[in-house]
């Protein structure tokens, strides 16, 4: 097998594979230049090929270069998958893959790096977290079991929505949302991107709400323009003035609920309505799964159990390759979230203290 970094020639190449094997939006080529690189990373995308150029995995990696260390990562941060594999490998083809993949990362991206954090595709939805794969032990590589949160949430859509998803929602779920559309709340597909602008600001403002960074502007824009013909905007409207959004990406089986926003904390029941007509649109298109993303806290994870989606458990390995750069990366990592997250040191004391013990 041979791996090698992949070109924008491979781009068709490289969305094909995604969309073939199942892979998340997050793994579309574009995906890391637009939305990775205008986040400071520098974007790598490496192919595994046999020798007649057939493809059998890809691990899209992105660097991030401080002035004393660099970090490899590769979906850990909830960015979604990262190693991705063609389905129907034998282990034998899959082990060496996934070996060639780590040794090339090791020897031509690895320098000055104090870790290289990565996320295993699941190989169906719904799976349990397993094993750890004995390749990625086999080349350094630390499971991260993970049994809680963080985690992922999916829904596996079936037709006609009425009567296989509505009905199974609880009936107190039900009547909020019902609630929401009695009282003048209206939810449109924003088809023009009329309420772009809105959405940016009320992100911001859902992030800054609960103490956290907002995300880049150019990232939020890469999301909207440059994926255009992969992305819907869904708005709840009262008396004509937005006061949710919801963004959604799209791959061939997958609606993505990316990214909601909204001016004001009190806003359940419109957040609900958005993600009701989200996922009945995504089931009357045919789509297979409604992607309710990353979970990191309980009352996240409240609400999205209230529309029967099921736990993912990530799948995330971590390999570290200084132990003095690490100390510098933990070290970092944890002033960041004490200035733009007064509450993380103290609601993550115990998981913090953890990582500074294993260091």
């Amino acid at each position: 097998m041979i791996v090698r970094e992949a070109t924008f020639e491979d781009k068709s190449v490289w969305d094909s594979f995604v969309d073939g094997e199942g892979g998340a939006f997050s793994l579309y080529f574009d995906y890391g230049k637009y939305v990775h690189e205008v986040g400071g990373g520098e974007f790598i995308p490496l192919l595994v090929e046999t020798a007649p150029a057939r493809l059998v995995g890809m691990l899209p990696i992105v660097r991030e270069n401080h002035l004393l260390y660099s970090t490899i990562d590769s979906g850990r941060g909830g960015s979604g998958q990262g190693l991705l594999l063609k389905r129907g490998l034998s282990d034998s083809e899959r082990s060496e893959a996934i070996t060639e993949l780590v040794e090339y990362v090791d020897t031509h991206c690895s320098r000055r790096c104090s870790s290289f954090e990565l996320a295993e595709s699941p190989t169906s939805v719904g799976e349990p977290s397993g094993e750890p794969t004995a390749a990625l032990v086999n080349k350094g590589f630390r499971f991260i079991r993970n049994t809680g949160l963080p985690c992922n949430f999916v829904l596996r859509l079936r037709q006609p929505f009425e009567e296989t998803i509505w009905k199974e929602w609880p009936r107190t779920h039900r009547q909020d949302i019902s609630k929401a559309a009695r009282s003048g709340v209206v939810v449109i597909q924003d088809r023009g991107l009329r309420y772009a602008e809105d959405f940016i600001t009320m992100l911001s403002e859902n992030y800054e709400r609960h103490g956290a960074r907002p995300p880049n502007v150019n990232e939020i824009k890469a999301r909207l323009y440059e994926f255009r013909d992969k992305t819907k905007l869904f708005v709840a409207l009262r008396d004509g003035q937005p006061i949710v959004t919801l963004l959604c990406h799209y791959t061939p089986s997958t609606c993505y609920l990316a990214l909601v926003g909204s001016h004001e904390k009190g806003t359940n029941d419109a957040n609900r309505l958005c993600y009701k007509a989200a996922i009945e649109d995504a089931c009357n298109a045919g789509l297979r799964f409604a992607d309710l993303g990353y979970t990191n806290t309980e009352s996240l994870a409240f609400f999205k159990e209230r529309f029967r989606a099921t736990r993912v458990p990530l799948r995330t390995y971590e390999k570290r390759y200084s132990i003095l750069r690490t100390v510098m990366q933990e070290a970092h990592s944890l002033v960041n979230h004490t200035w733009h997250d007064k509450s993380h040191i103290w609601s993550n004391r115990r998981r913090l203290w953890a990582r500074i013990v294993r260091t």
